[in-house]
């Protein structure tokens, strides 16, 4: 069995055991290197940063349920690839979202009624979010706006993937409702299921 294999089974054992030492070890190793790699993607160092913070925050937080099946440094860079696509994807749907109000803003005529129509729109969606029952909103807001998948939630929140999948829905649902007469159409599909 190569040496090198050897060495990264021992890694990856002592990680998913708990050992610290291991896991300090993997992250002053890698750490620059995920940083340069997702800056590439992202273009903005302290996102950047904040991607690969997070994916080792995550990484020993689930290590007790760690499967990998490649090299440390292709898992590790496939991991902080896709958070960073998955930022992208986010910020995309963000500058959609501005859109949509600068198109309302642009029907109000002047600039002291653009402001007025966006403040309102912005504190209805804070309105209606802050109506959700406390574990709903909990749950939508880190699916929704953490990026955080069903399934890391469940296991955070110590509770089923169904659960998790009920309360997102429960949250568009009354979202919808709440959201329906104060903005418009495409923007509430937005809002509610492209995020």
């Amino acid at each position: 069995m190569p040496e090198s294999f050897l060495h990264e089974k021992i890694l990856i054992d002592g990680l998913r055991e708990g050992n610290s030492k291991i896991y300090d070890y993997l992250f002053h190793y890698y750490y620059s290197g995920l940083v340069i790699f997702s800056y590439r993607l992202v273009e903005d160092m302290d996102t950047a940063e904040d991607i690969v913070q997070d994916f080792f925050f995550r990484l020993w937080f689930n290590r007790e349920e760690l499967v990998i099946r490649q090299s440390l440094k292709s898992y590790f860079f496939s991991a902080v690839k896709n958070r960073s696509l998955d930022f992208l994807k986010r910020k995309k749907i963000g500058i959609r979202i501005e859109k949509e109000l600068s198109y309302v803003r642009a029907g109000t005529g002047n600039e002291e009624q653009n402001f007025l129509v966006q403040a309102e729109l912005e504190e209805q969606i804070k309105i209606a979010i802050e109506k959700l029952p406390e574990k709903c909103k909990k749950v939508f807001l880190m699916n929704r706006f953490e990026g955080m998948k069903p399934a890391e939630i469940a296991k955070y929140e110590n509770i089923s993937v169904r659960t998790v999948e009920g309360h997102i829905g429960k949250a568009i649902r009354i979202l919808r409702t709440e959201l329906e007469a104060y903005l418009p159409s495409i923007l509430l599909l937005i809002l509610t299921k492209g995020l």
